[in-house]
This record gives structure tokens, sequence and C-alpha cells, in this order.
């Protein structure tokens, strides 16, 4: 039986709230106050099947976050995992013709006044199944190692093959984590002087060059780039160290880019290295940055960390959700032809596109 002090709302009532709250990175709504209004239009009322004054108030959106219990919105998130991996959206390929890889994102962020830990599944779509508070900047690191043991219990098959982190993370406790659950650990870096063992890589690239070398030009980010490849030891692993130099010519500033990979897994091959590199930033442009643009996430919610990560919790399924949709209609041509009626397909104009359909439909949220 339903015990909370939420059940005097009603199931219908409360799953049309859920639902609201879920719909808004969907509708650009970034307050609980802006989804107020939003629900109190006759289009949002009908899409509902809403009879009454409003959907929901601002007030009835903080309580009901504060009643939720935090493993319901976590089981309600990861239970959209069997979905997605049914129609194969959580893996990628790294080059052309090369195998799917199924990566996974490991970040910290800070937002309104919470800092959060999120794992990301960055494959066709990208998809943050697995996040953590932690109290202060310095507590990263073992919230890290808390969700990276707790991982393979929680994803199943969706577990990272490969995961991709940044400077931080290059400790001997990640390296152990990680290579106990027989998957693989990639680590971007500037500095070469950060370890040893990429010191040791800088010494030998500058007097004898690379075990292996290689070249080309992306035209995706329009650049020329070069890599030298040598092995090494970092905490009892074999590792690849790479020096990465990337020339962009039409940028202003920063035309010279350096960066260092150091990484367990010695079967990727180089140019597959250097986009897996590359991908560590999707955590950063696709998932946080589109979270605060969409919803407002950088903004002050609550002080209390337990509705302000539900409702996060639900931001993330949300974008996700959104995500595939996007990925589908991609594969129908003339479908995502007909939803964009000749504009731009960016996230801004295909979302207020769906939502004119969406808010047209007969169908409704029960």
């Amino acid at each position: 039986r339903d015990r909370s002090p939420s059940r005097g709302l009603g199931d219908v009532y409360k799953r049309q709230i859920l639902m609201s709250l879920f719909l808004m990175p969907f509708f650009a709504v970034t307050s609980l106050l802006g989804l107020d209004r939003e629900n109190r239009t006759s289009a949002v009322k009908r899409l509902f099947g809403c009879r009454g004054k409003m959907v929901g108030s601002d007030s009835t959106f903080r309580r009901l976050l504060g009643w939720l219990q935090g493993h319901q919105i976590r089981a309600f998130v990861l239970s959209f995992l069997a979905e997605f991996e049914q129609q194969d959206l959580l893996r990628r390929q790294l080059v052309p013709s090369g195998p799917l890889r199924r990566l996974g994102i490991l970040d910290g962020s800070h937002m309104g006044s919470h800092w959060v830990l999120s794992l990301c599944l960055s494959g066709a779509i990208n998809f943050a199944p697995l996040i953590r508070r932690y109290a202060n900047q310095g507590q990263e690191l073992s919230a890290a190692y808390q969700l990276i043991a707790e991982a393979p219990q929680l994803l199943g098959e969706s577990t990272p093959e490969l995961w991709l982190c940044d400077a931080k993370y290059f400790t001997k406790n990640t390296f152990d984590l990680v290579r106990a659950q027989h998957s693989q650990l990639l680590i971007k870096l500037k500095d070469a002087e950060y370890r040893e063992v990429t010191t040791d890589a800088q010494n030998l690239f500058e007097h004898f060059g690379g075990d292996r070398e290689a070249s080309g030009f992306d035209a995706e980010r329009m650049c020329r780039w070069s890599i030298k490849q040598t092995t090494g030891r970092f905490a009892g692993h074999t590792v690849q160290v790479l020096c990465v130099e990337e020339f962009y010519p039409k940028r202003k500033k920063d035309q010279h880019v350096r960066f260092w990979i150091v990484t367990t897994d010695l079967s990727l091959s180089l140019e597959e290295l250097r986009e897996a590199a590359h991908r560590r930033w999707q955590i950063e442009n696709n998932l946080f940055k589109r979270l605060s643009h969409l919803s407002g996430t950088k903004r002050f919610y609550f002080k209390d960390p337990r509705p302000f990560f539900n409702l996060l919790h639900l931001f993330c399924a949300a974008v996700a959700v959104l995500d595939a949709l996007i990925s589908t209609l991609r594969h129908q041509p003339q479908v995502f032809k007909h939803v964009l009626d000749g504009i731009k397909p960016t996230w801004r104009n295909i979302f207020s596109q769906l939502k004119e359909v969406c808010l047209k439909s007969t169908f409704r949220f029960v």
C-alpha cells in the first residue's frame, strides 16, 4: 500500500503531475512557475485530459518531488535501459566501418547549489542513468569510486565497455575498479607532467618518435591531426600512451591543440582512441549544457537535495527520450522532413514542431 503523504492526491493526478515535470525539457520550460503557467493553458489541459483549472501548480510540484523516494525515481530512469538497448541506441562506431562500442563518460558538475556526479552512456543518444550527489568538490572521486563499483549491478549489459574520464580520475583506484569489472579505461589530459608514464612518453617522442604514428584530416571538425603512440605501465596495468596534436586553420585563437591519452584498451586503433577522447566532451556539451538550456538546471530550484535530484533524474530521462525520438525520426527522412516543415533541424526548432504535433493530437497522458 502507498503510505506516503502524497497518496491523497490520487494516482491519476500524481501521474499527470510527474508527466508534466518529465515534459519540462520538451517544452523548454526552465522554472516551476513557468510550468505552472503552461499547465493553465487549454492546449496542455487537453493534452492531459484535465477538466480542472490546471494540471498542477508549482507548490504541488514541490510537494510531490519532496515526497518521492529516491529509489522510486532511480528505478523509473533505469527502466528506459531495456527499450534503448532494444533499439541499439547505447552503442556507436568510433570510426566508419569500425565495431560498435559501448562508451560511458564520468564527470561532475555544479548545478544550482548541488554537486552532481553523472555517468553518461554515449551511443546514438546520450543517456545519464546514474546520478550521485556529493557534498563538495573534493569528494567527487570518492563518489565516483562508489558509482563505478555499483554500475554492473545496476546497469547489467549496459555497463560501459570503455570508461572515458578526465585527468582527475588518473588514479590507481580508478584503474583497479574499472579493470576489476573487465572494462577498459581511457583518460584524456592536457599536461604530460601530470604522471610519470606520460612524462616518459613525452621524452621518447621528442628524441626518438613514437612506436606507432598516424596522421590525417578530420572533415567533421575541420582540422589536421597527428598521433604518436607508445606503451607503458601505470599502477600495475599495461597502457597505451598517445600524444595527439591538432591544427584548426579556420580558428582565430587556439589553432594548435595538444592533448594526451592514456588507456588500458590495447585493441583500439589510434584513430578510434582520438575519437573516443573527443567523445568525452559529450557529457558537457550534450548533457549538462543541454539540461541547463532546456530545463534551467544551473538555476536554483531547491535547497533540499531530495526534490532537486528527483527532478534531475526526470530531466535526464526526458532528454534521452527526446534524443531517441529525434534519432528515430532521422531514420525516417520523409516523416522528419514533414515534422521540420522547412525549418533548420536545431533542437529548439525540432521541439517547437513536435510540440505543435503533440498539442494538436487527440492523445492524452493519464
